[in-house]
């Protein structure tokens, strides 16, 4: 029997098996790419993102999700504060590669499942356009709702 916590369980790999923090999303998918092993997402926003997942009936391809405050000042202008970074309950952010008439598409569905803030970035090779969604609150030292580009 498992004597721990939710977000200690989602981080475990047994035997082999990957975690999964939400049918389609995987703990390895959504934590930090500097290899400081940071992948605490809030599970709010992980059951919108498979909410919105399902609507799209297709997979969505997660470029990134946690950054650690060190990890974030280096990839971001937004610093150690950014929207990638945890909360107390975890990340409630992603940037999904998709591009052209799918964005749109996800726009609509996220904003429709209660995102309030989107980032758009579509220029560039097609496998680099992502859309970025979060559901962050003027509580977490950004204004909401807003949208922006890169």
């Amino acid at each position: 029997m498992w004597v721990g916590t939710r977000r200690q369980f989602h981080g475990l790999i047994i035997g082999g098996i990957v975690m999964m923090i939400t049918k389609n999303f995987s703990v390895n998918e959504m934590k930090c790419h500097c290899g400081c092993g940071e992948d605490s997402m809030d599970m709010d926003f992980m059951d919108i993102l498979q909410g919105i997942r399902e609507d799209m009936n297709r997979p969505l391809k997660i470029s990134s999700a946690v950054r650690c405050a060190n990890h974030n000042s280096k990839v971001s202008s937004t610093g150690k504060n950014g929207p990638h970074v945890p909360r107390t309950e975890g990340t409630k952010a992603a940037d999904i590669i998709i591009a052209g008439a799918d964005a749109l598409r996800l726009i609509d569905t996220a904003r429709k499942h209660g995102i309030s803030g989107v980032g758009i970035s579509q220029r560039g090779s097609h496998a680099k356009r992502f859309v970025h969604i979060d559901t962050l609150s003027a509580d977490d030292g950004h204004p909401r709702p807003t949208v922006w580009t890169y």
